[in-house]
């Protein structure tokens, strides 16, 4: 299974793209095209070094390896020069696609770090590195949180015949009360009525003056037509994020779960603003994290229809994705908690197993060839140790001691 999903990373890359060219007003920093493909075709060389690098050694995906290559390489890739693929990066590097470049001369090439937001790498710790995680970090956090209670009004749909027999009925959609925001969801586009688009959050430039700067300098702030309250960089840095994972979340429930569904765009924008509800009190360094579970758990929901597709369906996207329903996503909590559970007591005991056949397996092999009983014997409870469980000590103890062996380990201890 690869460790970078092309699809969710070209996405990923895409909106980006989209609302970094959105907030920058000189057009000689925008990403143009072929720097998109030049950072599509990074993004594979990436994926296949830490594919061979795993396949080796375990890699730590919460700080993954820089990727370690040259323009040489980019440009065959690219079937670009090399001037060409050194314009793409100092603009890439710029608009902070790739966050960190290191140089390490004109024979050895570089190394780049990517922008994890771009990435959304996957995986699972190893069960050497199982820690117990702060409270505060803990992902449940997120689901406590309090929302205020949307009030709604459910409208059925109808289309029938002259003939008085309905053709077709339109589920009805719940209609979220529109809600007042100063921070946008989309930059840069306007709509078709500027001044009441309450959920694009359709923004203009203004300038305004620093009061506090001494010369006087006049700086480009972010400013809402509905509140006119100012926004930092930062937040729209921040509301981008958001998006890049809320639009990735979806269109993977909309191609699983949802594909066989008919929905209106009406009921994807409410999908999206549920979605935010769902990212939004989550602090930047465990966006990457959190996303991942609400992955495994649209997962998890896919494979349950899958079993009875005739019998098992989902809500339609407005209440499913409410985090006040407990039937709905909100529900798919205790399944994740306990899949996890039983993932890691499999693992628990695979490697059990594997330490009693590996002692086992010494004792039966011809006393020149046996390794030392009592160093083996050491090696095995120390790897069991490490997983802090002691009735699997336990457990080891009973499936490798005799009489015999009890004797002799404890004559030379």
């Amino acid at each position: 299974m690869p460790i970078i999903q092309y699809s969710s990373a070209f996405n990923a890359l895409d909106l980006y793209v989209k609302q970094h060219n959105a907030v920058t007003q000189d057009l000689s920093s925008h990403i143009r095209q072929a720097m998109i493909l030049t950072t599509r075709e990074i993004i594979k060389i990436y994926s296949l070094s830490l594919l061979k690098a795993n396949s080796i050694r375990a890699v730590d995906l919460e700080n993954p390896p820089p990727l370690k290559t040259n323009n040489v390489q980019l440009a065959k890739r690219s079937n670009a020069s090399t001037r060409t693929i050194q314009r793409h990066l100092k603009r890439l590097i710029e608009a902070k696609v790739i966050i960190k470049k290191i140089w390490h001369g004109s024979n050895s090439g570089y190394e780049l770090w990517l922008n994890p937001d771009i990435l959304l790498i996957s995986g699972r710790k190893a069960v050497n590195n199982l820690k117990k995680e702060p409270e505060h970090q803990k992902t449940e956090v997120v689901e406590n949180q309090f929302f205020k209670k949307d009030t709604s009004t459910t409208c059925p749909h109808t289309d029938s015949s002259n003939n008085g027999y309905i053709n077709n009925i339109i589920i009805g959609v719940n209609k979220l009360k529109k809600e007042m925001s100063s921070l946008p969801l989309t930059f840069g586009y306007e709509s078709r009525n500027a001044t009441s688009n309450t959920f694009t959050r359709y923004t203009e430039w203004k300038s305004a003056k620093n009061l506090d700067d001494a010369e006087g300098k006049v700086r480009k702030k972010r400013v809402t037509i509905q509140t006119g309250a100012e926004i930092s960089e930062a937040q729209v840095a921040r509301s981008a994020t958001l998006m890049v994972y809320v639009n990735n979340l979806w269109m993977l429930s909309r191609n699983t779960i949802y594909q066989e569904t008919y929905l209106t765009q009406s009921q994807e924008k409410i999908a999206k603003k549920l979605l935010l509800k769902w990212y939004d009190p989550v602090p930047d360094k465990q966006l990457a994290k959190v996303h991942q579970v609400y992955v495994e758990r649209i997962a998890m929901v896919q494979k349950f229809i899958a079993k009875a597709p005739e019998t098992r369906y989902v809500q339609l996207p407005n209440l499913y994705f409410d985090p006040q329903n407990p039937s709905g996503f909100t529900g798919t909590k205790s399944w994740y908690q306990k899949q996890k559970k039983r993932e890691i007591e499999v693992q628990f005991k695979l490697i059990l197993h594997a330490q009693i056949r590996r002692f086992l397996n010494n004792e039966k092999k011809h006393t020149a060839k046996q390794k030392p009983r009592l160093e083996l014997f050491r090696a095995c409870e120390t790897r069991i140790n490490k997983l802090g469980r002691p009735e699997l000590i336990k457990a080891f103890h009973a499936s490798v001691l005799d009489a015999s062996t009890h004797k002799y380990l404890h004559l030379n201890t």
